[in-house]
């Protein structure tokens, strides 16, 4: 999957330096590759919550004209070109990273050749030449191995995907909280957002 960073963050990027220099003008491949070596995305979503979330409240109150209409209209401008799309961008890096995952075990699960998968039927067993109970044992040993270390790399990346999950929902509670106090404290701005998501997904 290629994703694109949206538009107010690649000017905001281009304005302040960070320690990851991300560059926001290319795009981002979030597929297996990627989200095995997890490095990448971490500083890129870094990138993300550190222009969105982690100032937002300093965004909000950047203003010469902390007026009413001026205060409202800068909250619905952050809303819907900067936070929204970067709480979108991250969540799509993350449920594609899952995909990837989901995938990649179960060919894993199929190679292994100590994990049975399920019982050969007699048309599936019929001209194979590569029967996992008659395998070389070096060759078995070797592949039990290779896979091992794959099953290692499998299991961190799904563990990092549970942590910046966590951090999301911690992120965007936070972040709801500041819009409650410093635009509307009646609305419901985490319906907003999957709302907003559902009418691009169907775009």
């Amino acid at each position: 999957m290629i994703l694109k960073a949206p538009e107010s963050i690649k000017q905001k990027s281009e304005k302040i330096l960070t320690k990851y220099n991300i560059n926001f003008n290319d795009d981002i491949n979030v597929d297996l590759e990627s989200c095995l070596e997890m490095k990448q995305l971490t500083h890129y979503i870094s990138q993300l919550r550190y222009f969105t979330d982690d100032t937002l409240s300093t965004t909000l109150n950047d203003s010469e004209r902390p007026n009413l209409k001026y205060r409202l209209k800068r909250c619905d401008y952050v809303i819907k070109e900067e936070l929204f799309p970067a709480w979108e961008m991250r969540d799509k890096i993350l449920e594609q990273c899952s995909v990837e995952l989901e995938e990649y075990k179960q060919k894993l699960d199929v190679n292994h050749p100590d994990v049975q998968v399920s019982k050969p039927t007699l048309f599936s067993s019929i001209g194979s030449d590569n029967k996992k109970e008659n395998l070389d044992p070096y060759k078995k040993r070797d592949m039990i191995k290779k896979t091992t270390s794959d099953y290692v790399d499998y299991n961190a990346s799904k563990k990092w995907i549970e942590q910046q999950l966590g951090v999301e929902k911690i992120l965007k509670e936070r972040s709801v909280s500041i819009l409650k106090n410093q635009c509307n404290e009646f609305a419901d701005f985490q319906a907003f957002y999957y709302q907003a998501r559902n009418q691009e997904d169907m775009k």
